[in-house]
């Protein structure tokens, strides 16, 4: 009896060992489980492995490493369930880490949130973390476009330079280049880009009208002050240099009436045809002044 008793015991000891070996394993298997769901590419399930991870460390009150909270985030962002990436990055980012990753998939969750100031935060956060090549994930294009969406004009054209290449001639942001530059009363910049524009897109609108209208002025100005200028002083001399002025006169006038021309084309109205009457007038050409003026309100 004495024997089965010391078997028992011994049994009943080797069972408690057992169990206590067991626990940390139990505690470790849930991480575990979850980066090799992530090997597999399986996020979902690595979402839902780190949250039991998560839960069991909390019950044991252990202490969490931010790293941790950040490869777990980065599961839970692959796997869309945004709430939980944003939680357990916010983790990682009170634990002082930060990478690349971590400010990449922040601002994408505010995107899709459609929260515009937290993602100008995050964007932010990261072009002053990475100014050596703030455009390589498109950082710079994307600020570019919130800036001018809330009327930043002077942030937004900071960053022009900082976009990448194909983006800067692209059509879209382009027009928004321009826009902006005409509200910052950068004409010379402005011209330019609207030259970029009419280059991609013979019929941007805008763009046509602000050469348009530049081309008349200019001509215009230029015809009012060399003719006043004749007026004041009407000698050989001023009369030969009044001529050439006429010649640049004339051009301007021409490259304006080219981009009412192709205005008019896509829509005849009253504001084209008052710029068109008064460039055929310039030539001295009546019929063409009269067909237009039928059309002015």
């Amino acid at each position: 009896m004495k024997d089965m008793k010391s078997r028992v015991g011994v049994i009943v000891v080797l069972v408690g060992m057992l169990v206590g070996c067991s626990a940390p394993k139990v505690m470790v298997s849930h991480r575990q489980n979850a980066e090799n769901a992530e090997l597999n590419g399986d996020y979902s399930s690595a979402t839902a492995s780190w949250q039991l991870f998560f839960e069991q460390q909390m019950a044991a009150g252990s202490d969490m490493a931010p790293e941790v909270y950040a490869r777990a985030a980065r599961s839970a962002y692959r796997a869309n369930q945004f709430d939980l990436a944003e939680n357990w990055y916010s983790q990682a980012r009170q634990g002082n880490f930060a990478n690349r990753e971590l400010f990449l998939d922040l601002a994408d969750i505010y995107s899709q949130q459609q929260n515009l100031s937290k993602e100008l935060q995050t964007l932010e956060s990261y072009h002053e973390n990475y100014p050596e090549n703030p455009d390589s994930a498109g950082v710079a294009t994307r600020l570019f476009e919130i800036y001018e969406k809330i009327g930043n004009e002077g942030n937004a054209a900071e960053l022009w330079p900082m976009m990448k290449a194909e983006n800067r001639s692209a059509e879209k942001y382009l027009d928004k280049y321009f826009s902006i530059q005409r509200k910052l009363k950068n004409d010379d910049v402005a011209d330019t880009a609207a030259e970029e524009l009419l280059a991609l897109n013979p019929k941007h609108v805008k763009a046509l009208e602000w050469l348009g209208e530049k081309y008349y002025r200019q001509a215009e100005e230029r015809y009012q002050r060399e003719m006043k200028a004749y007026e004041k002083n009407r000698t050989h001399l001023q009369h030969h240099h009044l001529l050439q002025e006429l010649k640049l006169v004339n051009a301007d006038f021409q490259k304006s009436l080219r981009h009412f021309e192709v205005l008019w084309e896509m829509g005849p109205n009253s504001q084209y045809a008052a710029y068109m009457v008064n460039i055929y007038t310039r030539f001295e050409n009546p019929e063409k002044a009269n067909y237009y003026r039928k059309y002015l309100k």
